[in-house]
């Protein structure tokens, strides 16, 4: 019999003489049990779920093996009464042929409509009822599989890999032709199996990131920005885990800067800036012109001249006479430990605090300042590994930023949130270590705050917090307020430099004993920093006066307003466009300006800003000295040229200029990340042409955070 039916075709089956209506058919089958044995059938055989056989053995009060030689009676039955020839068994024969493995049940419903039909009596569809009676095919989430959907799905499993290229791609007109199914409906086959389809092409390796990728790839048929990949990918890990991925997997290889592409391709291989100089030195003899340098890289990768003047004149390079050549001796670090914001030294240890974000909790590396490789001995270009508890942890130079790797583990040991303070601890003799505290409550008293932000033991004694806060910045113990207090200011340290402040002030007013205003504390205040050896140019109303960095921020806006007849509006209101909520805008920088920006940070030298051959302003170094670029906490005036004069568009900072110049290439808004690692503002990126971008002939726009409160 199984024979027979499976030698036919559906067409065998129509022109058969039976009752051309399976549910009466089925219908009168019912009418002939009893009430047991109507009961089991709706309840144990058609049951959704089927009912257990004890619960049945209770209902009729009999036992369970009385219950089950029921239900196997009731089977043959069933298999004796719908044969081939009845309008029941013709139509399980025509089903056979047509799940052939795998058929969408509405597609089955489409061509035999009885199978919705409820079955009176059992109140089922009817194609349940042959689901349960045939024990060829199931239905499964809308899927009829013969014998099974785990056996369809693997029988899928194999036909696509009899198709499948070297890195598991499919095409999908070769797959549909192989099987029965209508393309849409094998579309929603495989999407249900779990598989991707992307350019007509079935990637049947997507397990793992790597394979994933390389699939895409292929079937993308030619290199894609890692931004781009990741998003099509549609995974839920972040670019930077997938860039560790690619660069590990011999499969892949950069084909620019942020480009990735497959080895197969024989493509030629971008390394890094710093290494494709390397190779031009080699190939030149030892040195080449700065011009020659940047015109060959420039002509056969995506970067921008500056980059490659910026690396060219760093680490291990150095130009001398507009001439590249390896540098004789290392490079002096562009800060010393003493100099460093958020360092803190504590006799023979130097504690860099952080606030610790979401991605050091992820376990992503993070920028550290140059002063903490000056302090572990790491130079451009290198990597040094230090000792700890938990294994090595590794500080490296690599590209113009120095950097951490990872620092999960240990602050997964210390069971650290988000927004807790870390200090990392480096030690003589190449040893690590991490600590972590709570955030100092803003009520606390501000010396007690001071000494928590510097990493300090807490004391009631306040020469022993004077020397502390003293040693903490490499000066003497008995270094006078004014020394300490500058220190903290140049290095940037504002939020402590601002505690000191307060408890100088209280200082004072207990030495007069006398209740003041806000005014004549003020006016105190200066009188005891004159008396304590402090500086009165401190600025005791900073917080009461617009910001230093907010100071430009309009004039920048309506600078760059354009006017109908294409020029500059400087008093043009239509310039304003809203600010996130807590940050401040500080400018419309152009992605070459911010490269002038990178330049003149790498050479601490003025460099022009070029906008094609036209020269369209200048990216001006201020040395750290001056009170100017101290107080912005920036050494680079950005400054636009107009006729014969400049007009300042804005002051930016290292780390504000790489981003910029990431996010015009990345084409997308960037966070700004400081060299202490911490969230520092926000690139807005515009797409070009848009409102926003014409009007301030800019793509992007740099934002700050602004401080709480």
């Amino acid at each position: 019999m199984a024979l027979r039916l499976n030698s036919l075709t559906a067409a065998d089956m129509v022109s058969n003489g039976a009752s051309p209506d399976p549910v009466l058919e089925f219908t009168a089958f019912l009418s002939e049990l009893d009430e047991r044995q109507l009961q089991i059938l709706r309840d144990r055989f058609l049951g959704r779920p089927p009912r257990k056989l004890a619960e049945l053995a209770v209902d009729f009060d009999i036992s369970r093996e009385r219950v089950r030689q029921i239900e196997v009676r009731l089977k043959e039955l069933l298999a004796r009464t719908f044969h081939f020839g009845t309008s029941i068994g013709n139509l399980l024969a025509s089903l056979r042929a047509e799940i052939q493995p795998i058929a969408a049940l509405d597609r089955l419903i489409t061509l035999h409509p009885d199978l919705a039909r409820d079955v009176p009596g059992v109140e089922v569809p009817l194609w349940l009822v042959l689901d349960r009676l045939d024990d060829y095919f199931e239905v499964s989430d809308g899927w009829a599989a013969a014998p099974d959907v785990g056996a369809a799905r693997e029988q899928t499993r194999i036909l696509l890999e009899d198709f499948a290229t070297e890195h598991g791609l499919v095409d999908l007109a070769a797959a549909t032709s192989a099987t029965a199914m209508p393309k849409a409906e094998l579309l929603a086959w495989l999407t249900w199996c779990g598989y991707v389809v992307y350019n007509d092409q079935i990637l049947t390796r997507t397990r793992s990131l790597n394979d994933h990728a390389a699939s895409l790839l292929a079937a993308t048929g030619e290199p894609l920005q890692t931004d781009e990949l990741h998003q099509e990918m549609g995974r839920d890990t972040t670019i930077r885990s997938l860039t560790n991925v690619l660069g590990s997997d011999d499969r892949f290889v950069r084909t620019d800067r942020a480009t990735w592409g497959l080895a197969s391709w024989e493509v030629e291989e971008y390394t890094s800036i710093r290494q494709q100089i390397g190779l031009e030195l080699a190939a030149a003899g030892g040195q080449i012109e700065l011009s020659r340098l940047v015109e060959s890289i420039t002509n056969r990768f995506d970067v921008s001249p500056s980059s490659v003047q910026a690396y060219a004149g760093n680490g291990e390079y150095e130009i001398i006479g507009r001439v590249v050549r390896r540098r004789e001796s290392p490079a002096a670090p562009r800060k010393a430990p003493s100099a460093t914001r958020r360092l803190f030294r504590h006799g023979d240890v130097w504690k860099l605090r952080i606030a610790i974000t979401r991605d050091h909790l992820r376990g992503s590396g993070f920028p550290v300042p140059s002063g903490v490789a000056s302090l572990v001995g790491c130079v451009q270009g290198e990597v040094v590994e230090l000792d700890s508890d938990l294994g090595t942890q590794s500080i490296r130079w690599t590209g113009l930023q120095p950097a951490s790797g990872t620092i999960k583990r240990f602050l997964d040991q210390s069971q650290a949130r988000e927004g807790q303070n870390a200090f990392l601890e480096f030690k003589p003799y190449g040893r690590f270590s991490l600590t972590v505290r709570e955030p100092v409550a803003p009520g606390t008293d501000p010396l007690t705050q001071a000494l928590e932000l510097v990493g300090a033991a807490d004391t009631r004694d306040v020469e022993a917090a004077k020397a502390a806060l003293a040693t903490a910045v490499d000066l003497p113990e008995d270094a006078k307020p004014r020394r300490i207090l500058a220190a903290y200011r140049q290095r940037g340290d504002d939020d402590i430099a601002a505690l000191l402040e307060q408890v100088w002030t209280r200082q004072r007013d207990n030495w007069t004993g006398q209740q003041t205003t806000a005014e004549s504390r003020s006016e105190a205040f200066k009188l005891s920093m004159v008396e304590a050896d402090l500086p009165t140019s401190v600025d005791l109303e900073r917080d009461a006066a617009p910001h230093a960095d907010d100071l430009h921020v309009n004039s920048v806006n309506t600078e760059d307003a354009v006017r109908g007849d294409g020029g500059l509006d400087e008093d043009s209101s239509a310039a304003w466009v809203p600010v996130p909520a807590g940050y401040r805008s500080v400018g419309w920088v152009r992605p070459h300006e911010a490269e002038a920006a990178v330049l003149a940070y790498q050479l601490h030298a003025d460099v022009p800003v070029h906008d094609g051959d036209e020269i369209t302003g200048w990216a001006r170094y201020v040395d750290e000295a001056s009170t100017r670029a101290l107080d912005l906490n920036a050494n680079v005036k950005l400054v636009r040229t107009r006729g014969q004069s400049e007009r300042i568009a804005c002051w930016i900072r290292e780390h504000e200029a790489f981003s910029v110049t990431q996010a015009s290439a990345e084409r997308r808004s960037v966070a700004v990340t400081g060299p202490d690692g911490e969230a520092a503002g926000l690139v807005e990126y515009y797409q070009p042409g848009s409102e926003e971008a014409t009007r301030f002939l800019s793509s992007t726009r740099l934002l700050r955070g602004r401080p709480p409160g």
